[in-house]
This record gives structure tokens, C-alpha cells and sequence, in this order.
């Protein structure tokens, strides 16, 4: 596709913006992955907070630089390459609804509680985290169900075989293997076909999983993060 220079910037972790970077890698589009170093109790962010020319009017990440264009927060960078690709024009009113849909679905039902449930332990002192890993748990399974159930209903899979790969599918798989890596032996597609085939036979999962061999980090910036995931699972039981 044609395009003016790209610049994503987010910090050194996979977060709001690995599927966006994954989509990038996938589709053979040049951009600058620029990543804010998370250590040192993040310095380089507190020095880059309020340049707004780089953080956007809202003074936070991820950032999209799209030529002269400032784009910030997830959903409407995600909205905005949707568009800028043509991959909107390439589907139907409906299928674009359901692109839509699932985008928002995906970032406030599963990326959004398991940022909360990685942090909760350092935002809120005294919470009851093998509660709170329990509930988050249920919940995206709960969630995974029905998307499940709209697959199949949407023949997805057999549609998704006749198009390219679109931002909704590298942030579906992202979530897919960020609760797998959070849940560890607790989580299972097994009674989610669909989902399972959708996970183990996403064309672009090869170039999805060198990205995060070549550049290996944390799902969210949260200082000990590493030992927060060995702790979720071992209260999971």
C-alpha cells in the first residue's frame, strides 16, 4: 500500500500496540518501531510525557505518526489504518461492522482486564489477586464463548481464507496468546474449536512469534511482571 513515513511509538512492551506492529511485519508496510525504554522506574517516559508533539493531546501512548498526521489512543489507530489500507473498501458494510465490533470487543474485554489484573497487585496494595486471577480468568473465557459462537455464525474462518490478513486478526491472535502466557495451564481452546483452529493456523503466526523472539518484552511495562505471572498461575492452582 502507499503511504507517507510511519512512526509508532509505545514503550518496550506488547501492550496496546504489538498487533499493530505485528500488522506492519505482515503486510510488508516500512515503519519506525519506536520503543520508550520501561526500567529505571521510567525516566524516559517522565521525560517524554509532556512533549505532546510525540505523546498526542492526551500525553500518553500509543502514538501514530502517519506522515504529518498525529493519531493516538488504540481503537482509532486501528479504525484509522483500517481505512488508510483499504482494507475496508476490500469488505462488505456488514463485514465491516464486525470488524469493528470485534476490534472494540478485543480491547475493552480481554486486553483491557488483563492490563488490570497484571497491575493490580502494584496499583491496588492489598487486593485479593487470586480473586481478582479468578474472575478475570472466568471472564475471558466466558467472553472467548461468544466470540466462539459469532464465528461460527459468521462463517469467519472460511471468510477470513478469501481476504488478506486484517488488524482485527493480528489483535485477535496478540490477545489469544497474551492470556495464554498470563493463564499458562489454566487457559484451553479446547472447548472453542473455532477459536483453537483460528489460534494454531493464523497464516501470519510464524512472523507474529519472530517479532517476539527478535524483540523480546513484558506484556505491560509493570515492574516484576515475570514473578506477577508465576504468582497468578500458582494462585489459580
Amino acid at each position: 500500500m502507499q503511504h507517507p513515513p510511519i512512526t509508532l511509538r509505545y514503550f518496550d512492551a506488547r501492550g496496546r500496540a504489538q498487533f499493530l506492529r505485528y500488522y506492519f511485519k505482515v503486510r510488508k508496510v516500512s515503519f519506525t518501531d519506536e520503543r520508550v525504554p520501561v526500567g529505571d522506574e521510567f525516566v524516559a517516559w517522565r521525560a517524554l510525557r509532556d512533549d505532546r508533539a510525540r505523546t498526542g493531546p492526551f500525553q500518553k501512548l500509543p502514538v501514530l505518526h502517519w506522515g504529518d498526521r498525529l493519531m493516538p489512543e488504540t481503537l482509532m489507530i486501528a479504525a484509522f489504518i483500517h481505512e488508510a489500507s483499504g482494507d475496508a473498501s476490500s469488505l462488505s458494510d456488514e463485514e465491516n461492522l464486525r470488524h469493528g465490533m470485534l476490534t472494540s470487543s478485543l480491547c475493552l474485554d480481554m486486553m483491557n482486564p488483563l492490563g488490570i489484573l497484571l497491575w493490580a497487585e502494584i496499583m491496588y496494595p492489598g487486593a485479593d489477586i487470586a480473586a481478582a486471577a479468578k474472575r478475570t480468568l472466568e471472564r475471558l473465557k466466558a467472553h472467548c464463548q461468544a466470540i466462539e459462537q459469532s464465528f461460527v455464525d459468521w462463517r469467519w474462518l472460511d471468510r477470513a481464507r478469501n481476504r488478506r490478513i486484517m488488524i482485527v486478526d493480528c489483535l485477535l491472535w496478540e490477545e489469544l496468546d497474551v492470556a495464554r502466557t498470563v493463564f499458562g495451564p489454566h487457559w484451553s481452546l479446547s472447548a472453542m474449536p473455532t477459536l483453537a483452529r483460528f489460534y494454531d493456523d493464523f497464516p501470519a503466526r510464524p512472523t507474529c512469534e519472530a517479532l517476539l523472539a527478535e524483540r523480546p518484552c513484558p506484556i505491560t511495562a509493570r515492574p516484576g511482571e515475570a514473578e506477577g505471572i508465576a504468582k497468578i498461575q500458582q494462585l489459580l492452582g
